[in-house]
């Protein structure tokens, strides 16, 4: 969770400061500034048309306004009459009330429109902004007339936070929170004033870092001394999002001390469902370090269930955010085997009618604060997420990547989750639009990347499977949602999505393209990011076969990391590599050995048919025995189960040749029967950037790909899928 604009991103949800009036619900009283002063009507708030004066309560002055007495005599009924009052005139509104009435009515149907905008043409950008900018003016008229302070502050309050979401003119909302601030002073007004201080932060952050922090901390101490926790906690979370966000002031060390200090706070005072929300934005911010950042997020998990197991109950946005982290952890571990009851809790979870009771459209939920004395009344701190659509789409994003190595075991489950949260991803819900343009657009912004990740991991579920078709297609609508986000170069899906198509051109014999997408890839960014990682070990395999020596100094430059690495997938995607180097006999033997067990451990089962696959080339290869025999039909079986057409056909090959050894020609002829239907869909893969006359040209051998073709594809054609995602969720495939 972060405050709004916190790195322009949406999806972890924001903190909503106490007592920022977004509609005023507050009674007006107005000065009148004519011949003499009178309190104006009680209005249930300002913008209520205002009841008309007493006639008793007016003032007349001027000759008009007095009755002249004869000396002539006047009958009683007469003289009775003419001492009856005069019926009253018709008295005008209220303006600051109507004023005010009008801008709420103005910035209303203008948020009420603000997603259908962030989708529009400029024509509906330009309506939008015209009712934006007729509400601000409204604001402007209603500060004119002479207000009561706290109605004057507010309404200054709310037009320097207008001017801050939807405009770039942030002196002006200075200027005028400045005003508000002395005003708020001046009348004691220390909600109000807070309030103000909040906004002007973020202001000021916009145009200087240090500056803005300068400020807040000067502000948190204020509150400190004051002894006011509400504000105490609101500014330390503004604090932990000015330095967690991406900008030059980014401080992760100093964000994580924010949250501890403010989860010592929480836990003396006894407000724990703020120490609970403490610890689950401690593990948010841990996960930036990869696999090596999940010890200390496991560590605030801890402390959340903890207080779980003591009795306290937490909101039930708490609780789901909870398990989607505790999720999260396994996956960046490569620990699948322990993804399967943590996402069989978190289906419970959602499953629950209760849950939603109280969830609100727009994701807003209350975390109680007990008061500073005793006797005086609770607090609540206000804080936004998701709504449930959202977050049902999240349980399928992270459903699709528990099941990821066990996809083609469970027929497709994990696609099928995929698929499900990109339909789930479009829906939108009335109450959840009710915002300004701003916050629209990073809403879309933050659907429309959510719904990029999950194309990219049904791609490079696809690629696992070689069905190099269905991702191509997949490939293709993945660009066509990300062109609509705008990608920074740097950014991780960008590196994600170049490494998709490095994948595939591997897959596709496309080798010179690939390598060249793998070495980009690396090149830019740090030598122990997992993903710079996963791109050298591909570029491995390539270069073994073009320049052994490069590519024994690449596997070298990254052993020290992949040892030292706590994601067991991408361990075991490193021996698997150092295993298929040439070398001793005994060191290739327990390379291998290795290598299985960590595949085996890891629930990998893509790795585990291609070492099998290596084993068998590598050690019987011209033995006839049995040992021989079972090794390839284990290797073939085991690939065949995994729907992966390149070893399955090499398995094959190699069952068959240990066939034909024997003397069992009648099995070989058969088995190299039901080897031919995979032949024909390897060669047309390999094949498919080969023109017409190339491929005439191929001698057979080449063109049908026989035993020396296996052998060769055995030996070098292993390429890794890393979703990347979750600090290096790495998947590995085959290649040639």
């Amino acid at each position: 969770m972060s405050t709004p604009n916190a790195g322009g991103s949406y999806g972890g949800g924001y903190y909503v400061p106490p007592h920022t009036p977004t509609r005023m619900h507050t009674p007006v009283q107005v000065y009148n500034t004519g011949l003499g002063a009178q309190q104006a009507q009680y209005n249930p708030w300002p913008g209520t048309v205002p009841t008309p004066v007493p006639a008793g309560m007016r003032h007349h002055s001027g000759g008009s306004s007095h009755r002249s007495i004869t000396n002539s005599p006047v009958p009683y009924s007469q003289h009775h009459q003419q001492q009856q009052p005069q019926p009253p005139a018709p008295s005008g509104p209220d303006m600051p009330s109507v004023l005010l009435a009008l801008a709420d009515t103005y910035i209303t149907a203008a948020h009420s429109s603000g997603y259908k905008t962030a989708l529009g043409t400029d024509d509906d950008i330009g309506g939008y902004y015209a009712l934006v900018a007729t509400g601000l003016r409204c604001l402007e008229a209603a500060l004119q007339y002479r207000l009561q302070p706290r109605v004057e502050a507010m309404v200054r309050l709310r037009y320097a936070s207008i001017l801050y979401d939807e405009t770039d003119n942030l002196d002006e909302a200075e200027d005028a929170l400045n005003k508000a601030i002395l005003l708020a002073s001046r009348n004691n007004l220390i909600d109000l004033k807070c309030s103000m201080q909040y906004l002007l932060v973020k202001i000021m952050f916009k145009n200087s870092h240090k500056a803005a922090l300068k400020m807040l901390n000067t502000h948190l101490s204020d509150v400190e001394t004051l002894d006011i926790p509400l504000w105490t906690y609101s500014f330390r979370f503004l604090r932990f999002t000015l330095l967690a966000e991406t900008s030059p002031a980014r401080d992760d060390q100093a964000a994580l001390n924010t949250l501890r200090g403010m989860y010592t706070m929480s836990k003396e005072r006894g407000d724990l469902q703020v120490a609970s929300l403490a610890s689950l934005m401690e593990g948010m911010v841990s996960f930036r370090n990869g696999a090596d950042g999940v010890e200390a997020a496991q560590r605030a998990l801890a402390r959340v269930f903890t207080l779980q197991n003591a009795g306290n109950e937490i909101p039930p946005q708490l609780e789901v955010l909870t398990q989607l982290l505790d999720i999260c952890c396994s996956l960046m571990l490569g620990r699948c085997q322990e993804c399967d009851p943590k996402i069989r809790k978190l289906h419970a979870m959602l499953d629950q009618p209760e849950r939603w009771t109280n969830w609100k459209e727009d994701g807003e939920f209350d975390l109680p604060v007990n008061p500073s004395r005793p006797g005086r009344p609770p607090e609540t701190l206000k804080m936004r997420w998701l709504n449930k659509d959202d977050v049902f789409t999240l349980g399928y994003f992270l459903s699709g990547l528990c099941k990821f190595q066990k996809n083609v075991e469970e027929n497709g489950k994990a696609e099928r989750f995929l698929t499900e949260g990109i339909k789930t991803v479009e829906r939108i819900s009335p109450g959840y639009t009710q915002s300004s343009l701003a916050a629209n657009k990073a809403k879309l912004s933050w659907k429309q990347t959510l719904k990029a990740y999950m194309y990219l991991y049904h791609a490079f579920l696809l690629c696992m499977r070689t069905d190099w078709d269905a991702a191509l297609k997949a490939f293709n609508q993945l660009q066509e949602v990300s062109s609509t986000l705008s990608l920074d170069p740097n950014s991780p899906l960008y590196h994600q999505i170049m490494y998709l198509q490095a994948v595939i051109h591997h897959g596709t014999n496309n080798l010179y393209t690939a390598l060249n997408l793998y070495n980009t890839i690396f090149n830019s960014l740090p030598v122990d990011h997992e993903l710079s990682i996963i791109a050298k070990l591909n570029s491995i395999l390539i270069l073994r076969l073009h320049d052994a020596s490069q590519a024994s100094s690449l596997l070298s430059s990254i052993e020290r990391f992949c040892t030292s690495t706590k994601n067991d997938l991408l361990k075991a995607a490193f021996i698997t590599v150092k295993s298929t180097e040439r070398g001793e006999l005994v060191k290739t033997k327990n390379y291998l050995s290795h290598a299985l067990r960590t595949a085996a451990a890891a629930g990998n089962v893509q790795l585990t048919f291609i070492v099998l696959n290596f084993m068998c080339h590598r050690f019987f290869a011209g033995v006839v025995s049995e040992q021989a025999e079972k090794s390839a039909k284990a290797a073939m079986q085991n690939a065949k189960k995994g729907r992966d057409t390149l070893w399955t056909y090499m398995g094959g090959q190699m069952y068959a040749d240990c066939l034909g050894r024997k003397g069992n020609d009648i099995e070989e002829s058969r088995q190299r029967q039901m080897n031919e239907v995979a032949r024909k869909e390897v060669v047309r893969n390999l094949t498919r950037h080969i023109s017409p006359e190339q491929l005439q040209a191929m001698t057979p051998a080449e063109g049908s790909g026989g035993n020396a073709e296996s052998a060769a594809a055995a030996e070098m054609g292993m390429g890794m899928e890393s979703t990347g995602g979750y600090g290096g969720y790495v998947h590995d495939g085959m290649m040639q």
